[in-house]
């Protein structure tokens, strides 16, 4: 009984949020709609982005299916043009490419 309250507790957990560095952004790179669409790509290429994400250069994506995908990617995208400095919040996911480093949110600042 203990052993199955354990897994539904599993379960029903939620995800790992990361939460990487500030920095700023170096370039937005555009793809497919729904393989890792809007990428945004680190100034600092060894930096991560969540635990075993991409490196050199160190990125994460929103894919335009994502919730509030649009408000994301234009902010991040001002921020890109206006050079400012970005902190993310991430959570890793296993992908057929290998560990990539979605978006969940994201602060703006000076």
């Amino acid at each position: 009984m203990k052993y199955l309250i354990s897994l539904l507790l599993l379960s029903f957990s939620t995800f790992a949020a990361e939460t990487p560095g500030p920095f700023k952004i170096k370039e937005i790179f555009m793809s497919h709609p729904a393989n890792f669409h809007f990428r945004v790509i680190s100034d600092n290429p060894d930096a991560w982005h969540c635990h075993n994400g991409p490196k050199n250069p160190s990125w994460s994506y929103i894919n335009e299916a994502d919730p509030g995908s649009k408000g994301m990617m234009s902010a991040l995208l001002a921020a890109y043009v206006s050079n400012k400095t970005v902190s993310l919040v991430t959570k890793g996911v296993d992908t057929y490419a290998g560990r990539m480093c979605q978006i969940v949110e994201f602060k703006i600042s000076q």
